[in-house]
């Protein structure tokens, strides 16, 4: 996905901000697209292109760039620092969601 398409996706979650959250609680900002940094993000697929995602809206989500990396092509369960997330389908609407879990993988 280029530059301009992925702000697109951000006008729709975040609006005109500057600087967002993603799900995990990590700052993202608007102009870090695709960089590096600590405030670098990605339009990721919540449910893998891989796995039988759809390359639509209803399947993007906005995450910071370590978030995405540590999500993976986990689905529909993944762990991110530790905190357990899993990913819901709304048959009637078409669409998926993520909700924070109960659990909490410690560390070995």
């Amino acid at each position: 996905m280029d530059k301009k398409e992925a702000l697109l996706v951000w006008e729709h979650e975040f609006g005109s901000l500057e600087y967002a959250y993603d799900i995990t609680g990590r700052k993202i900002k608007r102009d870090d697209y695709m960089v590096t940094n600590q405030v670098g993000w990605v339009v990721a697929y919540m449910r893998p292109l891989s796995l039988g995602g759809k390359m639509d809206d209803g399947n993007t989500i906005i995450l910071h760039h370590h978030t995405a990396y540590e999500k993976g092509e986990n689905y529909p369960i993944f762990t991110v620092d530790c905190v357990e997330y899993s990913i819901q389908y709304d048959e009637t609407d078409d669409f998926y969601y993520i909700e924070k879990t109960n659990h909490r993988v410690d560390e070995i």
